[in-house]
């Protein structure tokens, strides 16, 4: 199959990292412990949009921060090193 033959549409995404798992009933999964709430609710508080309104992470944006902030019973995070990679443009 040529790639003008490939309907793209039907190929499944990969997805690599906490950020896209789900459940066993679909919903997203979130860490258990993480500071992310907070660096959201600073970022709410202290930042502005585009349109001069509080903020707000994209659904996609709000997960990874949970998860890039994660930490253990011990208080370390979870993660100490990462890479959230997109198109040029993202």
């Amino acid at each position: 199959m040529t790639t003008t033959e490939i309907d793209y549409n039907e190929l499944e995404p990969i997805f690599i990292g906490p950020t896209w798992q789900r459940s066993d009933d679909g919903a997203w999964l979130l860490p258990e412990c993480t500071l992310g709430w907070q660096i959201a609710g600073w970022c709410a508080e202290w930042l502005t949009g585009e349109d001069g309104k509080p903020w707000k992470f994209t659904r996609e944006q709000l997960r990874f921060v949970l998860w890039w902030y994660a930490i253990d019973s011990t208080g370390r995070f979870v993660h100490r090193t990462g890479v959230l990679q997109r198109l040029k443009g993202w």
